[in-house]
Parts: C-alpha cells; sequence; structure tokens
C-alpha cells in the first residue's frame, strides 16, 4: 500500500512539473492580456459603481447609501440615519444596477477566459502560477512589459 501511495505522489509531481514546463511564452503572454483586459473591466464596474453611488442626488456624494448599508437592513439604525422612503427606494435601485453591472461582468470575464484561452488553459496556467516561482516571475515581467506598452500607446495619442 506504501509502495502504491508512493508511485501515485510520484506520478502526480512529475505530471504537474510537465504540466508547467508545457506552459509556453505565447500562452503566458495570452493569459496576461486577458488577465489585463478583465482587470480593466473590473476597474470599470468599480467606476461605474461608483458613479451610480455618487451621482445620485438622494445618496448626498454616498454618504447615505454607506448609512444604509451599514443599517443592514436594521429598522432603529435607519431611523436614527433619518433615511427617507425615497432614500431607501433609491438604494435599492442602485442595489439592482450594481447586480446587473456584476452579472455583465461576470459574463464578460467567463467570455474572455472561453473566447481567448480556454477553460483548461486558464487553468492549468493559474495553477502553475501558484507553484512555480519561475513561471510567475516570466508572467510578472510579461504584465509589466504589456502595462509598459499601453502607457506608451496612450502617451503617443495624446
Amino acid at each position: 500500500m506504501k509502495r502504491v501511495l508512493t508511485t501515485v505522489l510520484l506520478f502526480v509531481a512529475v505530471f504537474t512539473a510537465k504540466a508547467q514546463d508545457e506552459i509556453s511564452k505565447e500562452d503566458l503572454t495570452k493569459y496576461a492580456k486577458v488577465m489585463l483586459a478583465i482587470d480593466s473591466l473590473k476597474a470599470g464596474v468599480q467606476d461605474q459603481t461608483n458613479d451610480l453611488v455618487k451621482n445620485d442626488p438622494l445618496m448626498d456624494g454616498g454618504r447615505t447609501f454607506n448609512a444604509i448599508k451599514t443599517a443592514n437592513g436594521d429598522e432603529a439604525k435607519l431611523a436614527e440615519a433619518e433615511i427617507t422612503p425615497e432614500e431607501l427606494a433609491a438604494y435599492d435601485s442602485i442595489l439592482v444596477k450594481i447586480d446587473e453591472l456584476k452579472a455583465n461582468f461576470k459574463e464578460a470575464y467567463t467570455s474572455a477566459i472561453k473566447d481567448d484561452l480556454g477553460a483548461g488553459l486558464y487553468n492549468d496556467i493559474r495553477k502553475a502560477l501558484k507553484s512555480d516561482a519561475d513561471l510567475k516571475t516570466a508572467y510578472d515581467e510579461i504584465v509589466a512589459s504589456l502595462k509598459e506598452e499601453t502607457v506608451s500607446e496612450e502617451e503617443s495619442e495624446s
């Protein structure tokens, strides 16, 4: 039994190392591009969420939104914060819009992974980055290079 377990563990270790060795620079670059695009989408959702809250006249620049959120449905806390029914309705409306933004982000995130990488490659690279320091270093260098290119392109467009 011990010999079988040792053999299985050795096989898993060799298979994992082999899978990590098979990740090409091209695949790592594709992964980096997808992850940067996802980060950009995420930042966009965050900006839109902040705008929804800050630009609603009933949310007082976000203070009312935060007071309602902090109250977490507690009627006494809502009364103490002097929250009106109109403010609660505006808060609920904002939450619906935020949920829509999140759903759209999730769809775009999933689509980017499936269309540009494939779920298998995405999972392989993600796992390998957690366990392979050299691969993680190469990935970080690719990301830095891609970010630098983006900044250069934006500066030249200005």
